[in-house]
């Protein structure tokens, strides 16, 4: 049968975790502070270079700045403005009229509940 651990050594084993994690924490700063000036001088010397990557180094790959990416909308009360704005600047390629499938099964659901003869090119199936 296993002995019980003394209050002394149960207070050791403690004290002892918590120095190995104040070290580990006082590393991990430290570590954090030399990637972010180690980033911070790569990026400032590639843009000084006006270059978005590095070369590719054997056993190291490559660096690659990468711009974030964007993401637009247009709220539906605005859409006739925007496609205004498209039409002027010669882009109607993309502006895309389209029904949705659901949107599509209910239109349909309805013309038949409502016994209006639904086309041919529409399937459906229940």
């Amino acid at each position: 049968m296993p002995e019980k651990d003394t209050e002394r050594e149960l207070l050791y084993r403690f004290k002892c975790a918590r120095e190995r994690r104040d070290e580990s924490k006082a590393a991990l700063d430290e570590s954090q502070e030399e990637y972010e000036k180690a980033e911070s001088r790569l990026i400032e010397f590639l843009e000084a270079n006006g270059a978005v990557s590095t070369a590719k180094y054997e056993g190291m790959g490559y660096a690659q700045i990468q711009k974030p990416k964007l993401y637009a909308s247009c709220r539906q009360e605005n859409m006739d403005r925007l496609f205004d704005f498209l039409k002027e600047q010669k882009r109607e390629d993309l502006i895309k009229t389209t029904v949705m499938p659901q949107t599509l099964s209910s239109f349909t659901k309805e013309c038949i509940e409502g016994g209006v003869e639904v086309p041919e090119f529409i399937s459906y199936y229940l």
